[in-house]
């Protein structure tokens, strides 16, 4: 390639000719970027000019200050260089630069076993990734919409707040999704290259956005009417998709709402967009009071389901040998009865309960004679 390309000069100097080859072409737009970010290392400094060249890094890299009036413009930084102790010649420096540049190329260590070489900034090793260049491009194409998104309110807060939601965790997947705008509606799904029909397929409206799936179609109005949940000050309809979602999770701990209506919310949003995809899908929708209904059952499905498994918990949690034994008694402290083996054979029980906030599996034994007298015993917790 070189011998074709830039025979006569290096990678980094070299043209694009007159007749170039696409192949060529997409090498030297990626030079572009390589040349924005490359390092020059000092070597033995045989090549770089003192006054001429990029030496030191102040913000970014320039040629130093020059202290006096009078200089050699082809001073080498190889002149700088103490070769005996492999270091810079910190008289030469005194003379030539200001205090703050020698504290600058003192830092420089120059590596005199080899030519000047050049390193990639985005690296501590120097060497350029396909990872970090991607990343460059993201940033240097993507200036102006990152400026944009950092002047506009963070909604980390509302993500971080869908985790404290007692709810299924589909739902909480499903929560975040909605924040991120990661619901494939007609309009993001047009954003994105595809040409649909933009209108609500239920109420035919312009406009089929996430915020207008839940909260402004007249169908998803009248659902959460019907839910009993309280409406904003200006109703959901005027509110964007991040001020609905601060507004129900902030009213979470609203004594003033029945409790039904504090814990279920999530539910609605999830019959609202079922509803939405039925109607795509197979032409099915669902009214107001069916789906209000629909996602009040849902709910409290899931709690009964979660009581059910609570008490489960609870009941193996408290088993004789976790809970304690009486060892001359009869009862155990769960009331259940201890049975005495028969005489000269020992009984050994077993019991395990599991911590669904720790992770912790717990497991224990006791070993007894027939009179109930303790002969053996232990217990251990078990990590996942």
């Amino acid at each position: 390639m070189k011998s074709k390309y830039f025979p006569t000069s290096e990678f980094l100097q070299a043209r694009i000719g007159r007749r170039p080859s696409f192949a060529w072409r997409s090498i030297l737009h990626g030079r572009d970027l390589l040349i924005k970010c490359l390092t020059k290392n000092i070597g033995n400094g045989k090549t770089i000019r003192v006054w001429m060249d990029n030496l030191i890094e102040d913000g970014e890299l320039t040629p130093p200050w020059r202290k006096n009036n009078f200089f050699n413009p082809n001073l080498r930084v190889c002149d700088l260089i103490d070769r005996r102790r492999r270091t810079w010649d910190l008289q030469k420096l005194e003379d030539l630069f200001l205090p703050a540049d020698i504290q600058r190329i003192i830092k420089i260590k120059p590596v005199l076993d080899q030519e000047n070489f050049f390193s990639w900034c985005f690296n501590k090793s120097g060497e350029i990734t396909v990872k970090s260049a991607y990343w460059l491009v993201s940033q240097s194409n993507n200036t102006v919409i990152i400026i944009q998104a950092n002047q506009l309110p963070s909604i980390n807060v509302l993500k971080s707040q869908i985790w404290k939601v007692h709810t299924d965790p589909k739902l909480h997947v499903f929560q975040r999704k909605i924040l991120s705008g990661a619901l494939p509606v007609a309009l993001a799904l047009n954003s994105r290259g595809l040409h649909i029909d933009e209108r609500c397929q239920i109420c035919g409206c312009e406009g089929e956005s996430i915020n207008h799936i839940l909260f402004v179609c007249p169908i998803a109005r009248q659902t959460w009417a019907v839910a009993g949940v309280p409406s904003p000050e200006f109703g959901f309809h005027n509110g964007s998709i991040f001020s609905n979602f601060h507004y129900l999770l902030t009213n979470q701990e609203n004594k003033s709402w029945p409790e039904e209506v504090r814990k279920f919310f999530p539910w609605v949003m999830w019959r609202l967009w079922r509803n939405k995809n039925q109607v795509s899908f197979e032409g099915e929708c669902f009214s107001a009071i069916n789906s209000a209904g629909k996602a009040k059952d849902d709910w409290f499905e899931w709690v009964e389901a979660q009581r059910v498994e609570e008490e489960t918990i609870l009941s193996e949690g408290n088993k004789q040998v976790t809970g304690g034994v009486n060892l001359r008694g009869e009862v155990s402290q769960t009331g259940k009865l201890w049975l005495h083996p028969p005489k000269d054979w020992l009984k050994c029980n077993i019991g395990t309960s599991w911590s669904r906030r720790n992770e912790l599996a717990d497991a224990a034994w006791v070993l007894r004679d027939h009179e109930g007298v303790v002969l053996l015993h232990s217990r251990r917790a078990f990590t996942k």
